[in-house]
């Protein structure tokens, strides 16, 4: 299905999204039977031993993930075999690289059945496969992952696959190719597991050593910000004033804004659908370099003054979580309360001193509020209409240094364009069929080949939409204040 269709479909089906306490991924070493964390040469024959198979391990629900490098997929008809999990010298389970760039799995002890992924185009690059065993005579919850999207599922009935003298195997028949990160579980692995693996090296690329802020919001070359909050933040995201602003103060840096904030979120609560992802994994799936945080004005709302002390440790934990990602950090001032709200506008003022301290102990910019500019911010008190949703943009822009200029209307445009795109592949609608407790229903696979999981692609195939966007507005920015390196 096309990339136009997809959102429409999203939003005409129904969900069941169950939501769930961002955190991080609890421990991965859980169930863990064997690993292998070395880079190893994929042309040598090598036997990895499994420790406990001598009398025989059961496996009933187990999963098999590793990292690979090829350098040419299998030519001719034939497929090189790449891994072997053997038990007595019989392969239980086989990966083979074949023709038309695929990953083909092989079950041998469903008589040879093989499960097919032919999407991998990529050669000379370290690609992460997982094989997801859930047993379940009904449900397709057994999947093959590439990369931490899930490509393939399938229903395995009840059982036990029992090894015996269990051992990986590399036959050596794929010449310059590598392997690293071979592990072995005797339970299913979740999604969000999976992506931790996927992110582990040899898959993670080398991080740049991040320094704080400093003075200013002085953004650097490739600059990934990552905004947090609740419904303020996400009024200031589709705004797009804060967005333009810097990539008008700093053309040429390809600076990319990436909108984590949603709806309701507090610094104590910030609810997920199944199967998300904790905040630590957000951010760095999205490779966050900067965070903004916008919090306290729906906490104060709702716990008043007495409420301060609690805000203070969970903004503390939050921040903390947030600075073993990247050290910079700025912190927000939430916009004042109007109408029948006005009155709270005292506690909130006590918010916002509690989170300029945070901010200062932790080496974070703090954006005050821009005052002086008399409009109408809120539709009802609370809910901010665009010119709130702008100031507060103008607030955190003004970190920047420098005068602010009158936001161009044409870089906010495109701006917003790419917002909803990006909007539509992090946090698309009906997120049951696509990775909550309904993926295995019919209408998330392909009708022609049932194994096959249509949706999980066709969002990655958001990503070219929206790096096409952004060279848009890089290209606007730089007509507008200077040149591209």
């Amino acid at each position: 299905m096309p990339v136009s269709r997809i959102f429409a479909f999203l939003l005409a089906a129904s969900t069941s999204v169950c939501a769930q306490m961002g955190g991080v991924v609890p421990g991965i070493d859980s169930g863990l039977l064997a690993k292998w964390d070395a880079v190893m040469p994929l042309d040598a024959t090598t036997p990895l031993n499994i420790a406990g198979t001598a009398n025989g391990m059961p496996l009933g629900d187990f999963s098999i993930c590793f990292a690979m490098k090829i350098q040419a997929f299998a030519g001719g008809d034939h497929s090189k075999e790449l891994l072997w999990l053997a038990s007595d010298g019989t392969g239980q389970v086989h990966f083979d690289v074949g023709p038309a760039h695929a990953l083909f799995c092989r079950r041998l002890w469903k008589q040879s059945e093989a499960i097919a992924m032919p999407e991998m185009n990529v050669t000379g690059q370290w690609q992460h496969v997982a094989l997801v065993v859930k047993r379940d005579p009904k449900q397709a919850l057994s999947g093959l992952w590439l990369n931490g999207v899930e490509r393939n599922s399938w229903n395995e009935p009840p059982g036990n696959l029992v090894l015996t003298q269990g051992e990986f195997l590399l036959p050596g028949v794929l010449p310059g190719g590598q392997i690293a990160g071979l592990r072995l579980y005797n339970r299913a692995l979740s999604r969000p597991e999976i992506i931790e693996l996927a992110m582990l090296p040899p898959m993670a690329g080398l991080k740049p050593k991040l320094s704080p802020f400093g003075d200013s919001m002085k953004v650097m070359m490739g600059e990934v910000i990552a905004v947090l909050g609740g419904t303020e933040a996400v009024a200031v995201v589709e705004d797009g004033a804060m967005e333009a602003l810097l990539m008008t103060r700093f053309p040429g840096s390809r600076v990319k804004l990436r909108d984590l904030a949603w709806e309701a979120d507090t610094v104590f609560r910030q609810d997920r659908p199944m199967n998300f992802g904790g905040l630590k994994q957000q951010l760095e799936r999205c490779g966050a370099t900067a965070v903004v945080m916008m919090f306290g004005r729906q906490e104060c709302l709702e716990q008043g003054d007495a409420g301060l002390t609690a805000f203070r440790v969970a903004l503390e934990k939050t921040v903390a979580e947030v600075a073993a990602v990247t050290p910079r950090m700025v912190l927000v001032e939430p916009p004042p309360f109007e109408g029948v709200l006005i009155a709270r506008n005292e506690d909130l003022k006590k918010y916002a001193a509690v989170i300029e301290e945070v901010a200062k102990a932790h080496s974070a910019l703090f954006a005050p509020w821009r005052r002086g500019l008399q409009s109408r911010l809120t539709r009802d008190g609370l809910n901010l209409v665009n010119a709130g949703a702008s100031r507060a943009g103008q607030s955190i822009a003004t970190l920047a240094g420098g005068d602010l200029p009158v936001v161009d209307e044409n870089l906010r445009a495109l701006i917003r364009q790419k917002n909803t795109l990006w909007h539509r592949h992090w946090r698309p609608a009906n997120w049951a069929f696509l990775h909550g407790d309904r993926t295995a229903q019919p209408s998330s696979r392909d009708h022609e080949e049932p194994t096959r999981r249509w949706f999980p692609g066709e969002l990655e195939k958001y990503l070219p939409l929206i790096q096409a966007k952004e060279n848009d507005i890089w290209k606007r920015a730089n007509e507008l204040g200077g040149k591209l390196p």
